[in-house]
């Protein structure tokens, strides 16, 4: 589970004897704060060892925040980002609730849900890494529409050509990622060949396919007629791309890279 909706409710064995009611949990950009009825906010530290029962009604499920994997400077900002875990429903034991991504942490980032509340993803996850890139869904610039950039960004981590959840890519496998606005910039990484485009809805158009046994060209020319045309080294590279507006994101993967047997 990489994801869940936050419907506050909280369990107060560790932070006092007082009443949900008198307290509110929030995300301050990638920090979470609880704030008191008294005024005092809890933060980082103060927060493990706590209690969320998280998720929509008759679905609830129990996480507790077990530690912190960073806390400190991180893009312009500041940044907590915790170990926390899932309590089984069936044994009542908690169990991890991320995955380990490639630097081997299991951090769950929380963030503003753009509503009144806030969500949990994985730094494991699409989501997480296109959040530890920069991409923000929560703000809101006149310069960067940041919301599609992280949409974008989620397909292009999936190899979701298609924008529609039909991923093509396996995890471990190195991409080199760049966008228009510079928020991450294109050093060239030696081996890898331009790849795709990218917008909110999936792949403006595609050079070659990142894992070559999982789908071809001509598979993306059957699935998705709007690719047609699109797709090959002689109609998508880097400064074709960019012509079109669509396109926000870029990458670059290894041409000949295929599933390990």
């Amino acid at each position: 589970m990489t994801r869940l909706a936050i419907y506050l409710a909280l369990l107060f064995g560790l932070v006092g004897s007082m009443p949900a009611w008198a307290a509110s949990l929030r995300a301050e950009g990638l920090n979470l704060v609880l704030g008191l009825d008294d005024g005092r906010e809890l933060r980082g530290q103060a927060l493990v060892g706590l209690v969320l029962t998280l998720g929509a009604p008759g679905r609830e499920r129990d996480v507790r925040i077990d530690g912190i994997v960073y806390e400190g400077p991180f893009r312009q900002s500041t940044a907590t980002f915790y170990s926390m875990s899932l309590r089984d429903r069936e044994t009542g034991r908690f169990k991890p609730l991320c995955q380990a991504d490639g630097d081997g942490d299991r951090a769950a980032i929380a963030y503003p849900d753009g509503a009144s509340g806030f969500s949990l993803t994985c730094s494991a996850g699409a989501e997480g890494k296109c959040i530890l890139f920069g991409y923000f869904p929560w703000e809101q610039r006149d310069d960067v529409p940041m919301r599609d950039l992280h949409r974008a960004c989620i397909h292009m981590i999936r190899a979701d050509y298609g924008g529609d959840d039909n991923p093509a890519a396996r995890s471990g496998t190195p991409i080199n990622v760049f966008d228009r606005f510079g928020i991450q910039n294109p050093a060239r990484v030696k081996g890898m060949e331009f790849e795709a485009g990218w917008g909110p809805d999936g792949a403006v158009c595609v050079n070659h396919p990142r894992i070559a046994d999982l789908v071809s060209l001509d598979d993306l020319a059957a699935r998705y007629p709007a690719l047609r045309g699109r797709l090959g080294a002689h109609v998508c590279f880097e400064q074709n791309a960019r012509m079109d507006s669509r396109a926000l994101i870029f990458n670059e993967s290894r041409l000949t890279w295929k599933t390990p047997r």
